[in-house]
C-alpha cells in the first residue's frame, strides 16, 4: 500500500487554514489588479473625462511613484497591463486551492511552482523599479508580498511526494489559466477600446505634420536664455537644473516658464513623447522655453547611466549636435525621432544631408571632441537630477509624473503659468478637439485611388484584396485574401486587368511622398522616410490599425486573425487609402526577383507595423494566414 493509506505511516500534513487564508489573500490580489491595471489604462490611453484621478494608497513621495511605475514602458507584457495578468493568475490559484481544501491535494504543487514564478517575477520587477526606472510603487510592493505568500502558504499547507501531480491535474490548471486569461483579455481589450472609441487620434494627419516641420525649419538665433530651477529630483534630493547657453532651445527666450526634456534618440517613449511636445510648442511657443538635453542610455559617452541599453544612440546624439552647429537643431532632431528604427552612421549622413547641411562642415564636426564633450556635460546634468531613463520631462522645475499627452501635459503648463483649473481645463480640451477625428468610410468610396507623388503616377486599390474566384477584387467590408504567395496575388491581379505594384509605388501610397532610393541598391522600404512613417501620420497610434496583436488570443476558441477590410477606418492615408499596414502582409513587386512583403501584419508587434515594414526574408513561394496583396494599374 502506498504510504497515504498505510495505518503505520504519518498522517498527510494538511493545514487547510493555510490554504483558506491565500484563497482570501488571491481575492485582495485580483481586486488590486483590477484597480491598477484600470489606472495604467486610463492614463496612457483615456481622455479628458479621466484625467485628474486621484491614485488612493500610493502617494507621492521621495522615491514612490504608482504614476510613473505604472506607465513606464516595463508596465505591459504582452501588450496588456502587468497587473491585468495577475487577475487571472490570482483567480487560478484560488481556484485550486479551494479544490485542495476539498482534498484534492495534488493541486499544491501547482501552486507552490506558480509561487515560485510569482517571487521570481516579482524580484525582477522591483530591479527594473529602482534601477531603471529610479521609483517604488506602493501597490507593487503589496502584491510582491501576496506573491511571497502564495509559495510560503502553499507550502505551510504540507506537501508530501504523495502530491505530486498528475497529467489530469496539470490539464486543469492549464485549461483555466486560458479560460480565466482570455475573460481577462477580452474585458482588458474591450476597456481599451472604449477608452479610444470615438477619441481623436493621438497623432495628427499629414496636414498637423507639416506644419510641425516647418516650424522646426530653422533654429531660433541666440543662446538658450539663463534660467535655472531648484528641483526635488527622481530620488527625493535637493538639486538645481540649469539651462546653459549652447542647450538646444526654441520658443520664447523673455520666458520664465521652462520646459526641459532629457531625451535618447533611439528611445521608442521618447519618440512618442516628441510628438506630443511638438504639438505643445505650437500652443505654447509665445508662453514657453523649450530646451532639450541629451540623454544618450549608453555609459560610452553619458556618466548619468550605468547600463547600455542603445547601441547607436551616442553617435546620434553627436549627430544632433552638429547639426545644432549649423542652426538645424530641430529640423535633425524631428528626422531621427521619425527614423530612429535607422540610426547607423550612414542614416545620419542621410539626415544631415536631407535637412540641408553643409556636409563637409558636418563631417569634420563629427571628428571633433567638442559632440561627445556636449553629450556628456547634458548627461552630467541629468546625473545631477537623478535621471533613471527617458524621457523625462520637467515643466517649471517639477518632474513631470503623469502620462506624457499633450493634453496632460498641458494643465501642468497651465498652473506653471498661473492658470486656475477650470483654465487648464479648457487648455486640454482645445487641444483636444484641434485632432483629427476617426471617419466612417463614405459609402460612394471608390475601389482603387489615384496617387500622384513626384514622378510617380498610378492607380492603388483603396482596401487589401479580396478573392472572387480567384480574380483580385477591391471593396469595404470583405473577407481579405490569406495564405497568398506573390505568384497568386500575381495571378489574381493579372485576372482583375492589373498588376502587381512596386515597392516604390506601394511605399509612395503609404508614406505621402516620392519615396527616394538613397543607398542605391533597387529597395525603397530601408531608407530615409520622405513622408509619414505610419498611412495616417508620422507617430504610431494604437487603436487605429490593426496590428500589436501578438499575445494571447482575446479568448482561447477566438485567436487573432486578420478583420474585414475597412474594419479600421482610422487607419487611412490623406489620399485615402486603407489598411496598409497591419492585418496582412502585402506582397509588392513587378517580378519575382523583386517580391517582398511590406506594412506588416495584425500580430507584428507593437509599433512596428509602419510604411517601412520591409519583410524579405522568404522567397516569393511564401504564403501564411498573414499574407496577403493589393493591385494597381497604370493611369
Amino acid at each position: 500500500m502506498s504510504g497515504s493509506t498505510d495505518p503505520s505511516s504519518p498522517a498527510r500534513p494538511h493545514r487547510p487554514w493555510a490554504l483558506g487564508l491565500l484563497i482570501v489573500l488571491m481575492f485582495l490580489g485580483s481586486a488590486v489588479g483590477v484597480y491598477m491595471a484600470r489606472h495604467h489604462e486610463v492614463e496612457l490611453y483615456g481622455g479628458e473625462a479621466y484625467q485628474g484621478e486621484h491614485l488612493i494608497g500610493c502617494e507621492e513621495a521621495a522615491g514612490v511613484s504608482c504614476d510613473i511605475v505604472n506607465t513606464s514602458e516595463w508596465s505591459e507584457i504582452l501588450g496588456v497591463p502587468t497587473f491585468a495578468w495577475a487577475v487571472p493568475t490570482y483567480l487560478l490559484i484560488a481556484l485550486l486551492a479551494g479544490l485542495a481544501m476539498r482534498g484534492q491535494h495534488r493541486f499544491k504543487p501547482i501552486i507552490a511552482l506558480m509561487g515560485v514564478g510569482a517571487v521570481g517575477l516579482s524580484v525582477w520587477l522591483y530591479y527594473v523599479s529602482v534601477y531603471q526606472l529610479g521609483y517604488v510603487c506602493l501597490w507593487c510592493m503589496r502584491l510582491y508580498g501576496i506573491n511571497l505568500s502564495i509559495l510560503v502558504l502553499s507550502l505551510v499547507s504540507g506537501i508530501t511526494r504523495d502530491d505530486l501531480p498528475q497529467g489530469r491535474q496539470l490539464g486543469v490548471a492549464a485549461g483555466g489559466f486560458a479560460v480565466l486569461a482570455g475573460l481577462m483579455l477580452a474585458v482588458q481589450q474591450g476597456f481599451r477600446a472604449h477608452l479610444l472609441d470615438g477619441a481623436p487620434a493621438m497623432a495628427a494627419l499629414a496636414e498637423a505634420t507639416d506644419k510641425a516641420e516647418e516650424i522646426s525649419g530653422a533654429d531660433p538665433t541666440g543662446p538658450a536664455p539663463a534660467l535655472a530651477f531648484d528641483v526635488t529630483t527622481e530620488d527625493g534630493n535637493k538639486a538645481r537644473i540649469e539651462i546653459h547657453p549652447d542647450d538646444a532651445w526654441k520658443g520664447n527666450p523673455e520666458a520664465k516658464v521652462a520646459i526641459v526634456e532629457f531625451g535618447d534618440f533611439e528611445c521608442g517613449y521618447c519618440k512618442r513623447a516628441s510628438f506630443q511636445l511638438r504639438r505643445l510648442y505650437e500652443a505654447y511657443k509665445d508662453d514657453i522655453v523649450f530646451v532639450y538635453k541629451n540623454f544618450p542610455l549608453d555609459p560610452a559617452c553619458n556618466p548619468g547611466v550605468n547600463n547600455k541599453r542603445h547601441a547607436y544612440a551616442c553617435t546620434a546624439h553627436f549627430a544632433a549636435v552638429c547639426a545644432q552647429q549649423q542652426g538645424k537643431f530641430w529640423a535633425y532632431h524631428d528626422l531621427l525621432y521619425k527614423n530612429n528604427h535607422q540610426l547607423h552612421d550612414d542614416n545620419l549622413l542621410a539626415y544631415a544631408e536631407a535637412v540641408g547641411l553643409d556636409m563637409n562642415a558636418f563631417k569634420a564636426c563629427m571628428g571633433t571632441p567638442a559632440p561627445r564633450d556636449k553629450v556628456r556635460s547634458n548627461g552630467e546634468d541629468g546625473q545631477a537630477v537623478d535621471t533613471h531613463g527617458t524621457p523625462r520631462v520637467w515643466i517649471d522645475g517639477k518632474l513631470y509624473r503623469s502620462g506624457t499627452s499633450a493634453e496632460q501635459m498641458a494643465r501642468a503648463i497651465e498652473a506653471a503659468l498661473g492658470h486656475d483649473a477650470s483654465q487648464a481645463a479648457q487648455a486640454a480640451a482645445k487641444m483636444r478637439e484641434e485632432l483629427p477625428r476617426v471617419v466612417p468610410i463614405p459609402g460612394d468610396v471608390p475601389p482603387m485611388q489615384h496617387i500622384v507623388q513626384g514622378s510617380l503616377d498610378f492607380w492603388i486599390d483603396t482596401f487589401e484584396s479580396s478573392l472572387v474566384e480567384g480574380t483580385a477584387a477591391s471593396g469595404k467590408h470583405e473577407i481579405p485574401a490569406t495564405n497568398m504567395s506573390w505568384f497568386g496575388a500575381h495571378d489574381a491581379c493579372t485576372k482583375a486587368g492589373k498588376r502587381m505594384c512596386t515597392e516604390q509605388e506601394w511605399v509612395a501610397a503609404c508614406q505621402g511622398a516620392e519615396p527616394i532610393d538613397d543607398d542605391g541598391d533597387g529597395e525603397f522600404a530601408d531608407d530615409m522616410i520622405e513622408g509619414n512613417a505610419y498611412p495616417y501620420a508620422d507617430f504610431h497610434t494604437p487603436g487605429l490599425c490593426w496590428d500589436g496583436k501578438d499575445g494571447p488570443p482575446a479568448s482561447p476558441d477566438q485567436p487573432w486573425r486578420p478583420v474585414y477590410t475597412g474594419e479600421m477606418p482610422g487607419c487611412v492615408t490623406a489620399s485615402g487609402v486603407y489598411d496598409l499596414t497591419g492585418n496582412v502582409e502585402e506582397w509588392v513587386g513587378a517580378t519575382e526577383a523583386s517580391a517582398v512583403l511590406l506594412g506588416g501584419a495584425f500580430d507584428t508587434a507593437d509599433d512596428h507595423a509602419r510604411c517601412y515594414r520591409r519583410n524579405d526574408t522568404f522567397g516569393a513561394g511564401y504564403n501564411n494566414q498573414r499574407t496577403g496583396f493589393r493591385c494597381c494599374r497604370n493611369p
